[in-house]
């Protein structure tokens, strides 16, 4: 089972309280967008070794947090 984000989770939650009909949803998915890049660039930095090719930070994503 894959692995839930913070924003993930903080959207599930408030559309289990009902808040998204008032918020719009369009800035959750940037928020997502960027939450994203944030950790495919982590999953990428290795402070002893360098930056690892950004496919592998693509790849640590996908096994973790897709579905």
């Amino acid at each position: 089972m894959a692995q839930q984000t913070a924003v993930e989770w903080l959207f599930d939650t408030l559309a289990e309280k009902g808040y998204l009909k008032k918020l719009p949803v369009t800035e959750f998915k940037q928020a997502k967008a960027i939450e994203k890049e944030q950790i495919i660039k982590a999953a990428c930095y290795e402070p002893f070794l360098g930056d690892f090719p950004r496919k592998e930070g693509e790849h640590y994503y996908n096994k973790i947090y897709t579905k």
